[in-house]
């Protein structure tokens, strides 16, 4: 995509910088020089898809490979999504801007069942057909992976391939079999039948579906058989250990607001907690933990390459990480680049895994909110889910919380579990009253979020029915008006939302044609409250002639086939069975972690185990040198300049890019004082979004040995395209005009600037033009009042000086659409570059 073509896009969209692609830590390469270009798609938006830990191990670790160049798309927002069409113009990858038609490769990360309608709307702007049967030579493979893939059947038509399972070396040796196979020629079949032999590799063309029906409830259901007899099932990849290769040191930097804006250190994989609810604790077993050692370096290297002065520690059962002590011990003795203490964002601690260590070490960590996981009101509920935790360790975790300073706890509970009663659902009412009672600061607080049960492929509760939307309604309601005390919030998952994602949970292949219809009526970004329409869903329901209660409500047969069945996740079927009458029973099974192994199937012993990691030999902490306090600090101010894709960075963007480079250029900034000291940076007036400048200004205190000029060169390093430090000075305080005169460069695409215009304009006395102010209010201005000078250079370019009154501005646009009388679009399109503040004209 040209350069001018994505200026037309970016300034018309709200958060241009979504699609810039020129983040700290990019990969660029050349795509002409490799064998093999693709492109990772996230079927979500920008803000989500860039805090995904997964999709940056892939992007390392595929771009390590000199013969591969791996680049990025996330979902359009509605607005690109619209853009893209009315123009006519292709979904373009960040980096290169390559359309996703013109790669070898598009791969897809399915993390939410809700997300499915993003794939299409991404394949639709890219001109790719949306089933893999209707796709030729001409069009990219289309594959995916992640956590959804473990019931592929619902989109199974789509894709050419899915990895099941963990992708790290899976992906890789997938993609160097694809590079091999495009060298070499042949057919899609021959592809087919070489990437099939690599682990976690399903090729659902190679699968034939049959459907059955059911006598006892009128349902039909699939039956997956595999076109080749001696692999009837697709075992799932897995890593056996988490290795230093795996870990991205140097993660793209994300623009804008990401969910997470912090360093993410996967501690740990796998959880063997069991609960009967949890997919994820049956699909990425076994636990397989990284060592304090390797974390440590990991952290320290990547805290420098980043810029980040936070962590948060990722795994499904972060408290149940053996060394959990002394990792945090390790991370908060640190420091970032800049000498400043690291932060660790704490993850929910499992009930009675507080032991005192590490709450002594927890009374130094920001006191933000403490979140802890009940998932049941009662003992008996807790005891049928296999939570493994009693009501003494509930109590005893939050009272310590409170105790430690925590003002804020959240609480997450589910209805509608299987064999959930009345007094389940009054026991929730029950605990959060006892809680709420262990604090006697006025401010503490209890916030407490309920979400439906869903029943999930590869889980214990697989089989089990899910409630309607009206019976979670009517529950939801009655904790409503069972909550209402002093400082508790009740918040709850939309029914909606629960309702779509059941049906998807556990389809078939069925659900495509379902899928695509609702698309096609506009369904879009379905996990977002604000963008679900359900009305258009129920009704592409019923025009597909789908049975909602067989869909979701329905309990299936233990020995009725499932859709998934064909999948091995490694958890044997007979095992969930057992765990399941395990359940029914309220009975307990213990965590294989501290105890016998429950046979679960997953491991062999001997590539394919727990790995738990040791302690630190000796006093490996307590030699880590610790950096000198940072000397005196020296106030500078800069000029800097904000020109080509910069222009699209708001302010607080801006001064986020801008203290991480510092920190990624080892420099440290004067923090404020109080509990959450925050640099002390202070930037001019912040520009228009869109708009170039040659020279903008920021103070900002320094403490370091460099002179003013090797600041100047080490920070240009570490600062993003379009923004250069053009000169650094000590700062002198000194009076300046209370309404500054700055230039501006205007350049049009077209012949738009007429002399007879302007000379009409510059002899009349007075011009009242309508100005929209902050608040979107409306008032009325002199223009001529703001405009001390124009001086048009050609028909397409000219300067025009700018003066603020009583700070009240204009912006050069608005000015030279109506001393032109340029319409709305051409004005919009106009390049608008600040070039410097100038003497007052007379």
């Amino acid at each position: 995509m040209d350069n001018t073509t994505i200026q037309d896009l970016l300034t018309e969209v709200a958060q241009p910088s979504r699609y810039l692609g020129t983040e700290v830590n990019r990969v660029v390469k050349d795509p002409a020089t490799v064998d093999l270009h693709m492109v990772l798609a996230f079927p979500d938006l920008y803000d989500i898809g860039t805090s995904h830990f997964g999709i940056q191990i892939l992007y390392a670790l595929l771009n390590k490979r000199d013969g591969i160049y791996a680049e990025r798309v996330f979902a359009p927002a509605p607005d690109m999504e619209a853009l893209l069409k009315e123009k006519g113009e292709p979904l373009f990858s960040l980096e290169t801007r390559t359309p996703l038609s013109d790669f070898h490769v598009v791969g897809f990360s399915l993390l939410y069942e809700l997300n499915y309608t993003s794939v299409l709307t991404m394949l639709d702007l890219s001109g790719i057909p949306f089933l893999a049967k209707d796709r030729d030579d001409s069009h990219p493979l289309v594959i995916a992976g992640g956590p959804c893939a473990f019931n592929p059947e619902p989109v199974a038509d789509i894709f050419d391939f899915l990895i099941i399972g963990d992708g790290e070396e899976a992906l890789v040796e997938v993609a160097e079999a694809i590079a091999a196979w495009r060298k070499g020629g042949g057919d899609k079949e021959a592809l087919f039948c070489e990437v099939e032999k690599i682990a976690g590799v399903y090729v659902p063309s190679r699968f034939d579906v049959s459907y059955e029906a059911l006598s006892d409830s009128g349902a039909t259901v699939p039956v997956v058989t595999a076109k080749n007899p001696s692999a009837p099932r697709v075992k799932r990849a897995i890593v056996p250990e988490l290795s230093r290769d795996s870990f991205p040191e140097k993660p793209v930097i994300p623009f804008g607001k990401p969910v997470h804006d912090r360093l993410r250190l996967e501690i740990s994989r796998g959880c063997t907690r069991g609960c009967r609810f949890c997919q994820a604790s049956m699909i990425y077993r076994p636990v397989r933990e990284r060592s304090v050692d390797d974390l440590l370096s990991l952290s320290t290297e990547s805290l420098i390459t980043t810029g980040y002065n936070d962590i948060s520690l990722l795994s499904l059962s972060t408290g149940d990480y053996e060394q959990l002590a002394e990792l945090m011990r390790g991370i908060t003795s640190g420091c970032c680049a800049d000498g400043e203490k690291v932060a660790v964002s704490l993850p929910s601690i499992r009930a009675g895994r507080l032991t005192g260590e590490l709450m002594e070490i927890i009374k130094n960590v920001r006191k933000t909110g403490f979140t802890i996981a009940p998932e049941a009101g009662t003992q008996r509920l807790r005891d049928v889910i296999n939570k493994g935790i009693s009501e003494e360790d509930i109590i005893g975790t939050v009272k310590s919380a409170f105790d430690l300073g925590w003002t804020t706890i959240k609480l997450y509970f589910m209805i509608g579990l299987p064999t959930e009663t009345d007094e389940d659902l009054q026991g929730i009412v029950d605990l959060v009253k006892t809680l709420r009672g262990l604090s006697r600061n006025k401010r503490a607080a209890i916030n407490v979020s309920v979400s439906t049960f869903i029943p999930k492929p590869h889980s214990v509760f697989q089989w089990e029915g899910q409630i309607t939307k009206d019976e979670a309604w009517e529950k939801i309601c009655w904790l409503k008006e069972s909550l209402r005390m002093r400082g508790v919030t009740l918040k709850w998952g939309s029914t909606d939302i629960s309702w779509l994602e059941g049906i998807w949970s556990r389809g078939d292949r069925r659900l495509t044609s379902l899928l695509i219809r609702a698309w096609e009526k506009g369904c879009r970004l379905d996990g977002w409250s604000e963008y679900m329409n359900l009305p258009l869903w129920r009704e592409a329901v019923e025009e597909e002639g789908l049975d909602w209660d067989l869909l979701c409500r329905r309990e299936r047969g233990l020995d009725e086939p499932l859709a998934w069945d064909h999948i091995d996740s490694g958890v044997s079927k007979g095992y969930l069975k057992k765990e399941r009458a395990r359940a029914l029973a309220a009975s307990l099974t213990p965590d294989c972690r501290y105890g016998d192994c429950s046979g679960c199937g997953i491991c062999d012993f001997k590539t394919i185990r727990p790995v738990i990691c040791d302690s630190l030999a000796g006093d490996a902490l307590a030699a880590k040198p610790q950096p000198p306090a940072p000397g005196p600090f020296i106030k500078y101010s800069l000029t800097y300049t904000k020109l080509g894709n910069a222009r699209y960075f708001g302010h607080l963007e801006l001064v986020n890019i801008v203290t991480k480079a510092f920190r990624r250029a080892g420099l440290t900034i004067e923090k404020s004082h109080g509990y959450n000291p925050r640099p002390r940076l202070t930037f001019s007036d912040p520009m228009p979004l869109g708009m170039e400048s040659m020279e903008e200004q920021f103070v900002v205190s320094v403490a370091s040995e460099l002179s003013a000029g090797e600041i100047k060169d080490k920070l240009n390093q570490h600062l993003v395209e379009g923004i250069e430090i053009r000169d650094i000075k000590p700062f002198v305080k000194i009076k300046v005009p209370k309404d500054d005169t700055f230039r501006y460069k205007v350049q049009a695409r077209s012949d738009l600037f007429d002399a007879h215009c302007l000379s009409k304009f510059m002899e009349l006395n007075n011009f009242i033009i309508e100005k929209k102010g902050k608040k979107g209010n409306i008032k009325e201005v002199d223009l001529k009042l703001f405009v001390r000078g124009v001086e048009i250079h050609s028909p397409s370019q000219l300067t025009i000086d700018l003066k603020g009154i009583d700070g009240v501005v204009i912006r050069p646009d608005l000015a030279v659409k109506h001393i032109f009388s340029l319409t709305d679009d051409a004005a919009a399109h106009l390049g608008l570059v600040k070039t410097c503040r100038i003497d007052e004209v007379s």
